[in-house]
């Protein structure tokens, strides 16, 4: 298995067409726009980040390198790439998952169904993040690079 460092680029295979490029490049900024109000209960900003990357990397190679070399949201991808996900980042985001739903599902929803989804919807996120690969505590391999090593 042949691994690739981080500051290679990734070889994707662009489609042709431009109304597809377009679809990808307008579902990568959907993502991004996503990504950036995940502030909200219930939104994760991880995932979004995550589609955006690979959407711009079918679209618009200037995008997807922004994206990639900028100072919040590149961290995530850099990390997820190199890797995987160390423990600590998994906890967080578990407890981020867990109370941005309980919140939604405590405070602001007074269905019962929608509560059940919710908890459902919760499941599925926790089995992701833990079913994600685990890195180790090495450091990325660039200069000032964000230390994802458990504390």
């Amino acid at each position: 298995m042949v691994t690739r460092g981080v500051d290679q680029p990734r070889t994707t295979r662009k489609p042709r067409s431009r109304l597809l490029r377009g679809v990808y490049l307008v579902l990568g900024l959907i993502c991004l726009g996503f990504a950036t109000i995940s502030f909200l209960p219930g939104i994760p900003t991880f995932d979004f980040v995550i589609l955006a990357a690979f959407f711009f990397s079918m679209s618009s190679e200037r995008l997807h390198s922004w994206l990639v070399n900028h100072p919040v949201y590149g961290r995530m991808i850099r990390g997820y790439r190199s890797g995987g996900l160390t423990m600590r980042m998994k906890w967080v985001a578990a407890t981020a998952i867990t109370l941005s739903l309980s919140f939604s599902a405590l405070i602001l929803v007074d269905n019962t169904v929608i509560r059940i989804v919710l908890a459902f919807v919760g499941a599925i996120a926790l089995t992701f993040v833990f079913t994600r690969p685990t890195r180790t505590g090495d450091r990325l391999s660039e200069p000032g690079a964000p230390d994802f090593s458990p504390r």
